[in-house]
């Protein structure tokens, strides 16, 4: 299992380098950063305060690398629909 960098500001962490899951953990208005967009991503991600003050980091470790591979398979679909999204507005104007 590969170390994930994550970065706290206040209640904002910073998960991954590219992609980055931004999460804030007060209003949970989470988002990805990606190839200079700002994506909204509508996924509860919470964690608990023994885990923030890193009592458990093998736990807190293991809830990164999840959110964050979650994160990643939902960019990947915003991609592949961005490289579709030609051909469907084609066959739509064919009609």
């Amino acid at each position: 299992m590969n170390k994930i960098n994550v970065k706290r500001d206040g209640n904002i962490l910073t998960i991954g380098d590219t992609p980055q899951l931004v999460v804030d953990l007060e209003n949970q208005k989470n988002y990805i950063v990606f190839a200079g967009k700002q994506v909204p991503y509508h996924q509860e991600i919470v964690f608990s305060e023994d885990i923030l003050a890193g009592k458990r980091e093998n736990v807190f470790q293991t809830a990164v690398n999840y959110y964050y591979e979650q994160a990643c398979e939902f960019i990947k679909g915003i991609k592949i629909s961005e490289e579709y999204r030609p051909f469907i507005n084609m066959s739509t104007r064919e009609f």
